[in-house]
């Protein structure tokens, strides 16, 4: 019963019913009247739960969002994605340290040679002078090829 329906209030109304339909109608209007309040009960239970369908699928739906979220945002994707940047530059950085330390060998090697071109250079002047040394100190001239003499002649 109704919080605003009394015991006073109900003998009432089945009192008018009575006087309304008539004895004889009066046990099938109340069989009419639960089967329609059955109906509707019925139509209120099938509204309720179709709502909370709605809210279910609701939750399912943003549940789904942030499992989505979750998968895309992976937190071990992102930490293997920057050990991957980190280990190509640590691989970048040995790189151009392999790279110097060769063209400093190389360099190293180019001053070695031109250090040994100047002493052989060095070595050939002094070995010229020494003998031009010598001829001046004996008297002898040296035999000068006939390209160079027709050079100095002017030929």
């Amino acid at each position: 019963m109704s919080p605003g329906i009394g015991m006073p209030e109900l003998l009432v109304v089945l009192v008018l019913a009575l006087v309304v339909v008539g004895p004889q109608q009066l046990p099938v209007m109340m069989r009419k009247v639960g089967q329609m309040m059955a109906q509707a009960r019925a139509m209120a239970k099938d509204f309720q739960n179709s709502f909370e369908e709605i809210g279910r699928e609701t939750e399912l739906s943003e549940l789904r969002r942030e499992i989505e979220a979750l998968k895309q945002s992976n937190p071990v994707n992102e930490i293997g994605g920057e050990l991957n940047k980190a280990a190509r530059a640590a691989q970048d950085d040995d790189i151009r340290q392999l790279k110097m330390k060769q063209v400093e060998k190389d360099q190293a090697v180019l001053e070695a040679a031109k250090a040994d071109k100047l002493a052989a250079l060095e070595q050939a002047d002094a070995d010229t002078s020494a003998g031009v040394d010598d001829e001046a100190a004996t008297g002898e001239d040296t035999p000068v090829p006939q390209k160079h003499a027709d050079q100095i002649k002017g030929r």
